[in-house]
């Protein structure tokens, strides 16, 4: 017997653990690993170099679900016991039928029942042997209209769905709710919160909790989120802060001289159409140019004293890069034609793009004609992510297409002269990123191909790659290709672009993959929460009818009119973007070597 850690990528549950039916609440487990991390190793022997999981199985899937939110990496090592295989079956055995999982509602009652007799949080911590923050959370769920505990008990109410509910402490409302939705966590929460901006948005965090108080904002608190993280319960105060806060930047920037400045909560959708405005370089004054011969002179007597690899080479380094990069500078003339345009990030930083303002224009190319006013630059560009996963999927299943594709790429520029940027494959190896937000995933199993490739050849090692490579099999090594071609694939819309040449390309590999979008995503409520009103009332008519429409159109709150038009839709509609073919006709006009060095450098900035 031997304790070691383990990476999530090397464990695989055994076949040999006796509890063969799926556990359930396995997200429930999830919850409580990143709330209190891995109280209790798994136990697990080796073989093939993996170590297969025989005991502690549900741990486990709660890690994997982990890893699929993002909340963890396949790359982060927990500990593992590890056992003889013939030890696995007796072991296995032994701890199930030693188990037996308190129902939740059991254990929430319990906890109230504690707190009802006169103990503390405190005591019942160590009573239970749980964190104060997750008796916290407990007992706040004991707050549950009654009738909702006793659904809970009768499994007809999840545990998420319960957390959801607690963003309102009304319990007549909890009921009415809970009926409303169905008993789905997702709808619950956006119901309680439709009115409110989330203190994650960029938008809360670019003004601060401080100020945002400091103007008698009231915060509800999602007491199982991570911290204090929560919901601004008026918007209209975030909204008002953040704009001002960008009108005085905004009013800096043009009292330094800049021939146009807009500020914006959103990305510009037409930002993508402009031209950049490279910084000048200005002579360095004596001061500077005598400070940076007094570095380079201290840098090589180090190096040569102390090694090239020297701590004190470090802080010199970046005091020269430090004064290099002062030297690079908009003149006066670059801001009498140039414009800065400013917005609120998604983390919250301000995001910035200086540009020609006095270019013409660029003609963009509608691409189809039917997404542009239905669906919103941010969501159309999600839209397509979650297409080019489903691609991407279909590329790593097919290795003799993957070959295709990297060869049609690498010929494309090195025989026809084609720029990189146009290729749905960016010969760069460098990996695609997908992500969109959870609830747009909330109907689909996709899974990204990077963590497929994670699991599957976990075992190819850093050192000595090139010949465990080499030693494979002529299988392995075509699975491997089209893995890595596979996240490359590209068919994102950048938010505010248009489709070009490269998703042409995207469409064709799209058909060969033979990939049926409707089968691994239906739309979820998500999408249609994200959809402006009057397009809403325009795809009712388009897929459904006039009456439909009409019938619709009556309806007031927005979030009651998304609900009804995700329910009417035939069965496996898709939003236009994800429709195999939908670019096949772009038309983009021929761009000069300027403007296509200009949207080669968006691509790589995005």
């Amino acid at each position: 017997m031997a304790m070691i850690t383990a990476k999530l990528s090397q464990l695989r549950l055994s076949p040999l653990n006796q509890r063969r039916v799926k556990p359930a609440a396995i997200e429930s487990i999830a919850d409580d690993i990143a709330a209190h991390g891995l109280l209790q190793n798994l136990v697990a022997y080796e073989e093939d170099g993996l170590f297969w999981v025989f005991a502690g199985g549900r741990r486990y899937r709660g890690l994997k679900e982990l890893a699929k939110r993002k909340t963890i990496k396949n790359s982060d090592s927990f500990p593992v016991e590890v056992r003889t295989k013939d030890e696995a079956i007796e072991l296995s055995l032994a701890e199930n039928f030693q188990r037996e999982d308190m129902h939740p509602a059991d254990s929430i009652r319990a906890f109230a029942a504690l707190r009802d007799t006169g103990m503390d949080v405190d005591e019942i911590a160590t009573r239970f042997g749980q964190a104060v923050s997750f008796v916290y959370k407990m007992l706040r769920l004991s707050a549950l209209n009654p009738a909702l505990m006793d659904i809970l008990a009768k499994d007809q109410l999840t545990l998420e769905a319960a957390k959801a509910l607690t963003l309102t402490g009304d319990q007549e409302q909890q009921l009415k709710v809970f009926k409303a939705s169905n008993g789905h966590a997702h709808t619950i929460r956006r119901m309680l919160t439709t009115e409110k901006v989330t203190t994650e948005s960029g938008a809360f965090l670019f003004v601060g909790r401080e100020a945002y108080e400091a103007k008698d904002g009231t915060i509800t608190v999602d007491l199982f989120s991570q911290g204090d993280e929560g919901f601004a319960d008026q918007p209209e105060i975030v909204q008002e802060l953040a704009e001002e806060k960008l009108d005085a930047l905004a009013d800096e920037y043009r009292a330094a001289g800049w021939f146009e400045v807009s500020a914006t909560l959103d990305q510009p959708y037409d930002l993508y159409t402009k031209g950049y405005l490279y910084q000048s370089q200005r002579e360095p004054t004596k001061a500077e140019a005598a400070r940076m011969a007094e570095i380079d002179t201290e840098i090589e007597a180090i190096a040569e004293a102390e090694g090239e690899d020297s701590e004190r080479i470090e802080p010199l380094s970046d005091e020269r890069d430090a004064i290099t990069e002062a030297l690079r500078i908009y003149t006066p003339e670059q801001k009498a034609i140039g414009g800065v345009a400013l917005w609120v990030s998604r983390d919250g930083s301000l995001g910035q793009r200086v540009y020609r303002a006095k270019a013409e224009p660029r003609a963009k190319g509608s691409g189809i004609d039917g997404p542009a006013p239905l669906y919103g630059n941010s969501l159309f560009a999600d839209l397509t992510r979650i297409k080019t996963q489903i691609v991407q999927e279909g590329v790593a299943s097919n290795p003799a297409l993957a070959l295709d594709v990297l060869l049609d790429s690498l010929a494309g520029q090195l025989l026809h002269g084609g720029r990189s940027y146009q290729m749905a494959l960016e010969v760069q190896a460098k990996a695609v990123p997908t992500d969109v937000p959870d609830e747009l995933m909330a109907t689909s199993d996709v899974r990204p191909v990077e963590e497929t490739m994670a699991t599957r050849f976990a075992s190819l090692p850093i050192e000595g790659r090139f010949d465990a490579i080499r030693s494979m099999d002529g299988d392995d090594k075509m699975a491997l290709l089209a893995g890595l071609v596979a996240t490359m694939v590209d068919g994102t819309v950048f938010a505010g672009g248009s489709p070009g040449e490269r998703h042409r390309h995207f469409e064709q590999i799209a058909k060969a993959a033979e990939v049926d979008v409707s089968s691994r995503w239906t739309a979820p409520i998500a999408v249609f929460d994200r959809m402006k009103r009057p397009a809403l009332i325009t795809l009712l008519r388009e897929q459904v009818g006039d009456a439909s429409a009409s019938n619709c159109a009556t309806i007031k709150k927005k979030a009651d009119l998304a609900v009804n038009v995700s329910e009417r839709l035939p069965a496996k509609w898709l939003p236009a973007p994800m429709i195999v073919g939908a670019f096949d006709q772009a038309d983009l006009p021929e761009l000069d070597e300027a403007d296509a060095e200009d949207i080669e450098e968006d691509a790589e900035m995005a």
